[in-house]
């Protein structure tokens, strides 16, 4: 498969995703996905895309938590 931003051969890989949901960052880890590894661009198939947005809705636990740094660009180049 072609990328469609820049024309590189993308190829198949379980990435992680974050989810932002509201003020909620999620991380899904294992998903399926076709990217391009010169520029970065990630497809995935119409089933995962409805899982991921399934899960965004779902309340299950957590398998772990992450803490997560957070910077503001106004405090880091005034």
């Amino acid at each position: 498969m072609k990328c469609l931003v820049c024309g590189s051969e993308m190829v198949k890989k379980k990435i992680p995703v974050d989810l932002r949901i509201g003020d909620k960052l999620l991380v899904v880890e294992q998903v399926p996905a076709t990217v391009c590894d010169h520029c970065g661009e990630k497809v995935f198939a119409p089933t995962i895309a409805r899982k991921l947005q399934a899960l965004g809705k779902q309340r299950s636990k957590a398998q772990r938590t992450l803490r997560v740094p957070v910077f503001s660009m106004d405090n880091v180049f005034p």
